[in-house]
């Protein structure tokens, strides 16, 4: 029995040295929920325990870069709004209308919850049967 949780304690001390891994992902929230409208491809981190300003700063930048600092108006290089992709994504996903709403960034570690990094878009969110739009305020 003594050999047996040595060896699960050895196992799970090299699983948290083991080589991390960071997601990246962009959500729009709700009074009760988050809607995740963007995720990035992950990203390699050196482990799963200290790494997770290096996570964050990864996360932060790849967003602001593909985003011009979270313009959903920018064109990225197929000539595409920011914004139209997301509503793209959201309408693949049968979600078509959108209106009124930031979106936010966020950062996950190693399948850990997810944390706000402190970005969030510049404008509005509004897509309107899947085409994104002006939002417009009352």
């Amino acid at each position: 029995m003594k050999v047996l949780l040595l060896l699960l304690a050895t196992v799970a001390l090299a699983s948290v040295q083991s080589e991390g891994w960071c997601r990246c992902a962009a959500f729009v929230t709700y009074e009760h929920s988050e809607i995740m409208v963007y995720e990035s491809d992950e990203i390699q981190i050196d482990n799963c325990v200290d790494d997770a300003k290096q996570c964050k700063n990864a996360c932060v930048n790849q967003m602001n870069t593909e985003s011009n600092n979270g313009d959903l108006w920018y064109l990225d290089a197929s000539g595409q709004t920011i914004g139209q992709q997301i509503c793209t994504y959201l309408a693949d996903r049968w979600f078509f209308f959108l209106h009124n709403h930031r979106v936010y960034g966020y950062y996950e570690i190693c399948g850990g919850a997810w944390q706000y990094t402190g970005i969030a878009s510049q404008q509005m969110l509004c897509c309107n049967g899947g085409k994104q739009e002006h939002c417009v305020t009352a």
